[in-house]
């Protein structure tokens, strides 16, 4: 991998502040995802995609310990595309599964044969307010992009245009970036025609990090649009599960369900999706959590 590559996300204000644009590099996020569930090509490039946008949106976030999970079900053969990104831009997710192959039937990869076109794209905000934020829109395409674009549209009520792109080998992810483009409140028609007029710059992403990497992107895709860096955010793959987060998940089971498990299966094992590590818990720990689990119950 070209080592001039590193990961990271621009908040880039366009035009005299009539317009906004959210820019990434997600070379290395994608390639920890991909070695890490043993993603096929098309596998990279949709779970890609949704970890590069959820990425994006996390980098919006404003409080500690807020989180933004966006899950794909399409009806297709890949089945459930996840990702969850907090407010300091690490993300993790999965695809129920890894090793989904389609035949071509052109230059790209069938990537919305295989998320399929007949669901949903759920997005949760967890802000730790009463209730979380959950916003839904039916799929456009399975591409993603144009998915993630419809939301920001129908559910937050923000015309954007987002552009994602993974660019995978059989090897390795050769490049991986995404753009989202927002006209904010009181943008003249003149901006907007400006914005629209470039959507045909953005939609090849990937190819552009290759070459050019996240500051050469600015360059190359925004600088007709007057772009002026507000911020700089670092990103990347990483799962924060834990012993301790599975133990107490195993507690708020309840004391039945962890007698249940006591008595007909001696122990568990538990695996995290996100990053396929295996926790095991012997019978002798499974009782401590039981007696933890009942002080809970006991009134």
């Amino acid at each position: 991998m070209d080592l001039r590559s590193r990961d990271g996300i621009l908040h880039i204000s366009l035009l005299e502040g009539q317009a906004r644009a959210i820019l990434i590099e997600s070379t290395q996020m994608v390639q920890e995802a991909k070695r890490i569930h043993g993603l096929s090509k098309i596998a990279t490039a949709a779970l890609g995609r949704t970890l590069t946008a959820t990425a994006m949106m996390g980098s919006m976030l404003k409080g500690t310990d807020e989180s933004v999970t966006a899950s794909i079900k399409g009806g297709g053969p890949i089945g459930t595309v996840l990702a969850v990104s907090n407010e300091n831009c690490v993300v993790k997710g999965y695809v129920d599964n890894p090793a989904i192959d389609l035949p071509r039937t052109g230059p790209k990869l069938p990537v919305g044969a295989a998320v399929g076109r007949s669901g949903r794209l759920t997005v949760i905000k967890d802000m730790h307010l009463r209730e979380p934020y959950v916003g839904q829109v039916n799929l456009v395409s399975g591409e993603i992009a144009e998915d993630f674009a419809m939301y920001f549209t129908a559910s937050e009520q923000t015309p954007s245009l987002v552009s994602l792109g993974v660019l995978v080998s059989e090897e390795r992810v050769e490049a991986a970036g995404g753009l989202i483009v927002q006209m904010l409140p009181g943008a003249s028609e003149a901006a907007i025609r400006s914005v629209e007029n470039s959507a045909g710059m953005f939609m090849d992403i990937s190819g552009t990090m290759r070459e050019y990497h996240l500051d050469g992107a600015v360059q190359q895709l925004l600088m007709h649009l007057e772009p002026r860096i507000l911020e700089r955010r670092e990103t990347r793959y990483a799962c924060d599960c834990s012993r301790e987060r599975v133990e107490r998940a195993l507690i708020s089971l309840g004391a039945k369900e962890l007698d249940d498990m006591i008595r007909e299966q001696h122990g568990a094992q538990v695996d995290c999706h996100f990053c396929n590590r295996r926790y095991e818990f012997s019978e002798g720990e499974l009782r401590a959590l039981l007696a933890s689990a009942t002080s809970r119950e006991d009134p």
